[in-house]
């Protein structure tokens, strides 16, 4: 029986209900064969779940929130004369709390002291935390009132959750009263921690001034560690606060104390700050500050930020979150594949551009017909017409055409650009005719296009010809290439990224 106990309760912490519903029925099936020579022939191989497997039960209904289960959990505890104790009354509890049936919470709370259990701190705070969802501020204060009153010990925990539970609504004040007895106790948690959960409470209920009060609390009591400056950084940042983000930032960085090391939280939150007040320059400082230091950006998060800053100009840091990831050997996110391909199509850089669809096209996502679509109309004001008719027409150059994404792309450009790729597609249609009437000479193909090119200048048109046309006319050669940014269009690596900006902060 011990060996089921420690599965079940194993089980039951990991939220494994139907696993551990599997060990019951185990436990209660025979052998399917008996061993031999037994001292007691009426030893009974089958077993019965006992109270602890039963608790255990409850326990895994907590994350999964099967709250019907706690009947017949209860159901089961009658039918095998087992009296339930503390722990079922609470886990009961907890599991009511996380399913939002907080009449029921109150339900089990009178069934526990009506059976004669008396109820242990962590029932108050289970207690404590569903009367703060419903909004019942005082009960809660007068709940813990009453575990003093009837001398059970409380726990950092009961003090800790009624704290942020005024804090949360408003009562900071009232919320220290608390954790000045939280001090008295042993084994509570420490108190930069604490306050740090307060400061998130208050943030959670919208009350930033009390923020502000609650860090300037603290620094009279212990020192904030990096725990807590990250919070103020996402409180400042969230609330138009960058210049209070960017001193204490610097702050951080400046001191260079072992309780205040920069972490991915730090740059992470700075980013949001400078994002939101479309602060770029800082953002550009911010993240070098933090690839030199060893910190990748987390593309899940950041991804927005980084396509809001490369069209503010910060393209140099898109590039190379791009570069860094593929050489972390991961998956960029879509929107990164996205953007530089509209950033290298504007550019006319169709190389960079057929590179970034051939990458994408074997990526784990798909981007459909439709969201393509909705990203040329989005780049509309930057992204011209004549761009998309040469990408389209590059799109042959591309490996993966029948990958789902490529064809999408192919679709999206069709639609948009018409069935014709070139504006030219008249000067073809004669050639074809003409080839088809027969063999002409050279001369009467070059007369019959510069009739045509004297009707289109009579009508005030100037006539533009492709690279197909020039090919099949043979003067390929009179081809002028006007674009002087497609000679240095290849970006720079991560590497030479790296060496110039930790170039530029040792001069600084």
């Amino acid at each position: 029986m011990a060996a089921y106990h420690c599965i079940a309760v194993t089980l039951g912490q990991a939220g494994l209900l139907k696993e551990l519903l599997k060990v019951i029925e185990r436990m209660r099936q025979k052998p399917t064969k008996l061993t031999k020579n037994l001292r007691q022939k009426n030893w009974d191989p089958v077993l019965e779940p006992d109270l602890v497997v039963y608790n255990a039960i409850l326990n895994a209904c907590v994350p999964t929130l099967q709250w019907k289960a706690v009947s017949w959990v209860f159901v089961e505890l009658r039918k095998n004369g087992l009296r339930p104790n503390g722990a079922t009354y609470g886990l009961a509890m907890e599991v009511m709390l996380e399913s939002g049936k907080f009449d029921r919470v109150h339900d089990f709370f009178r069934k526990m002291k009506s059976s004669g259990e008396a109820p242990k701190a962590i029932t108050y705070k289970v207690l404590v935390r569903a009367l703060w969802r419903e909004g019942k501020i005082e009960e809660a204060v007068e709940a813990v009132r009453d575990m003093e009153q009837k001398g059970v010990i409380g726990t950092g925990s009961v003090y800790y959750e009624l704290a942020c539970c005024l804090c949360n609504n408003g009562r900071w004040c009232d919320a220290m009263l608390e954790v000045g007895r939280m001090k008295r106790l042993e084994n509570c948690r420490p108190l930069e921690i604490t306050f740090t959960g307060l400061i998130a409470a208050s943030l959670n209920g919208g009350h930033v001034d009390d923020c502000m009060a609650i860090f300037q609390y603290m620094k009279d009591k212990c020192d904030p560690n990096i725990g807590t400056a990250n919070m103020m950084l996402k409180v400042y940042g969230r609330n138009d606060m960058f210049s209070e983000a960017k001193e204490l930032f610097e702050e951080i960085v400046s001191r260079k104390e072992t309780h205040l090391v920069p972490n991915e939280y730090t740059y992470s939150f700075m980013l949001e700050a400078s994002a939101r007040s479309l602060q770029w320059e800082y953002f550009e400082h911010v993240y070098q500050t933090m690839v030199l230091s060893g910190y990748q950006m987390d593309q899940t998060k950041h991804a927005s930020m980084l396509i809001e800053a490369s069209r503010a100009g910060k393209w140099s840091l898109l590039e190379h979150a791009f570069d860094a990831v593929l050489e972390d050997g991961e998956i960029p996110h879509p929107l990164f594949f996205t953007e530089l391909l509209c950033h290298a199509t504007a550019k006319g850089d169709f190389q960079r551009a057929i590179t970034l669809i051939n990458t994408v096209a074997l990526a784990s996502f798909q981007i459909s017909e439709e969201e393509w679509t909705d990203l040329f109309e989005e780049h509309q004001d930057w992204l011209t017409q004549d761009n998309l008719h040469k990408l389209s027409d590059h799109l042959i150059e591309c490996d993966y055409v029948s990958e789902p994404t490529v064809s999408n792309l192919s679709k999206s450009l069709k639609s948009r650009c018409g069935s014709s790729s070139s504006s030219a597609q008249p000067l073809l249609a004669v050639d074809v005719t003409t080839q088809s009437q027969g063999e002409k000479p050279e001369e009467d193909l070059l007369l019959q296009d510069t009739t045509m090119e004297d009707d289109n200048s009579a009508n005030g048109e100037a006539w533009e010809f492709t690279e197909t046309e020039l090919e099949t006319l043979g003067l390929e050669e009179l081809e002028i290439d006007d674009d002087e940014e497609s000679s240095d269009s290849d970006s720079l690596s991560v590497y030479d990224i790296l060496k110039e900006w930790e170039e530029s902060s040792k001069k600084e």
